[in-house]
């Protein structure tokens, strides 16, 4: 797999890094009431730290306290252990060769406000990496007020570890927390089992490779925030909220978590895999894939929000794709072997096969399919007649042709019971192509019966049922005579168990 290829690698740049960091000297903070970073009154031995150093802020101060920037600093290292420090850079850049390191047994916490980090280095050199919360039992908070955190520059290098070892093995909990137009750049994010990343407040994480998420993380995008990467593995809980708030994930995502885009926000990609659950919820909620959408868990798309794909968007074995007054888009919508399901509109040709099912929404909803509509002979539409307002209107609307075969399921919504005469028309279509081979009908009363047929309403062809009686009146034997002049090919009616 590819992520466990990159963790070997990283794992030998991070020994060959950990090499270079053994001639550094440990400089610790020893103010706990908070200074100037400069002032080498401020650091054991009488010396701030120098660019070969590292700053080690492990004084067991009992409350916060605030280091400031007069100038820029550098030191190789910044470590945070259980210090609850602030760092106000002042517009200054604080600049280390190998990283940040936040964490310890009791919680250790590092904010860096209103400044730069990293805007000197450039592409060459070792691994940059931010390790927050990263070893076995360790705590750590590291939180960007208002920074920019890495030049463009260093995006091959730098790396985030949040929750998650820089091995690649385990590791404890950490958040990291972007707010008020922080902005950071780097190469690849990991969120570990007790990782979170918290994005707001017009920020942003740019990585120039993959997002990688296990299923204890979270990652929380709002306040008009952006998220980027070239690829995404995401096992864990994201929530993208909010106008202007988006997760691109470039080439491909794996979306294996539980996946939401809600109030506007929007996200895409270009071949996007959903395993679990992903929800796009809301009014301009909008995802676009530049390659296929496959479906293997539950994708929903709901109250106006809209999906859609460049090429094909696949509901396979065990996937659905269910829509609440959604819209979804695709050179092909299929159902493989999963489901469609719901109301709302798929622009796109439907083909439903390989045992697949299209059903709409409860009480009468409708789906509208601006295309063809094809259905194989393994495969099921599913209906619901939902209530006595739903009574002549048309529960799969069909601009195109609609090429039927297979089974027709009928179910009736909670108490609803048809009576005598009441006409269902179900589907309308520019033409109806063949016919069901099986049809699954409800119940009806004693003496009731179903009958169907097709007429052409306004230039369109519709399919409809009819409660009758079980003998046909004369009226309906006419009607019925003309709609099935070509459905020769229908074979029998069976009643839903």
């Amino acid at each position: 797999m590819k992520t466990t290829q990159g963790l070997r690698i990283f794992s030998s740049l991070v020994f060959v890094t950990c090499a270079s960091l053994s001639q550094a000297a440990v400089i610790n903070w020893n103010n706990i009431g908070g200074g100037n970073y400069s002032d080498d009154a401020n650091w054991s031995g009488g010396a701030a730290p120098g660019k070969t150093d590292e700053a080690l802020f492990d004084s067991g101060a009992a409350s916060s306290y605030t280091t400031t920037f007069s100038e820029d600093a550098d030191a190789q290292n910044v470590s945070v252990n259980d210090d609850d420090v602030t760092m106000e850079l002042n517009g200054h850049n604080l600049e280390t060769a190998s990283g940040i390191s936040v964490g310890g047994t009791e919680g250790g916490r590092l904010t860096l406000r209103g400044g730069k980090y990293n805007q000197k280095a450039d592409y060459s050199g070792d691994l940059i990496k931010v390790l927050v919360g990263s070893e076995a039992g360790s705590k750590g908070d590291l939180v960007l007020d208002g920074v920019e955190f890495g030049s463009p520059e260093i995006y091959g290098r730098m790396q985030y570890y949040i929750g998650q070892s820089h091995s690649g093995f385990g590791g404890g909990e950490g958040t990291l927390e972007l707010k008020n137009g922080s902005q950071a750049r780097g190469q690849t994010a990991f969120i570990g089992d007790k990782g979170k990343v918290l994005i707001s407040g017009g920020s942003g994480l740019n990585l120039a490779n993959e997002l990688i998420m296990e299923s204890g993380g979270y990652l929380k995008i709002s306040e008009g925030t952006g998220v980027s990467s070239s690829g995404a593995s995401l096992a864990g809980k994201v929530l993208v909220d909010g106008e202007h708030s988006s997760l691109n994930v470039g080439e491909y995502g794996y979306m294996d978590g539980d996946i939401t885009y809600q109030n506007g926000a929007t996200g895409s990609g270009g071949n996007i895999a959903v395993g679990n659950r992903m929800t796009i919820d809301g009014a301009g909620s909008d995802f676009s894939a530049m390659g296929n959408v496959d479906v293997s868990g539950r994708l929903t798309v709901s109250h106006g929000a809209s999906l859609s794909s460049d090429y094909a968007i696949s509901a396979l074995p065990g996937g659905v794709l269910s829509l609440h007054d959604g819209k979804v888009s695709a050179g092909a919508v299929l159902t493989e072997g999963g489901k469609i399901e719901g109301s709302g509109e798929v622009k796109g040709n439907v083909s439903n096969t390989n045992r697949g099912t299209v059903a709409t929404g409860e009480n009468g909803d409708a789906l509208t399919i601006t295309g063809d509509y094809s259905q194989d002979s393994s495969s099921t539409l599913a209906l619901t007649l939902g209530g006595w307002d739903a009574i002549g209107d048309y529960e799969l609307n069909i601009s195109g042709d609609a090429n039927l075969d297979g089974i027709l399921k009928i179910d009736l919504w909670d108490t609803f019971k048809p009576e005598l005469n009441d006409v269902f028309t179900l589907i309308k279509a520019e033409n109806i192509n063949g016919m069901f081979s099986d049809f699954v009908l409800p119940s009806l009363a004693s003496g009731l019966a179903w009958d169907w047929g097709s007429v052409m309403v306004a230039g369109l062809e519709t399919f409809s049922l009819k409660v009758v009686k079980n003998v046909p009146e004369p009226y309906t034997i006419v009607l019925m005579t003309i709609g099935l002049a070509g459905f020769a090919g229908a074979r029998r009616f069976r009643k839903a168990a």
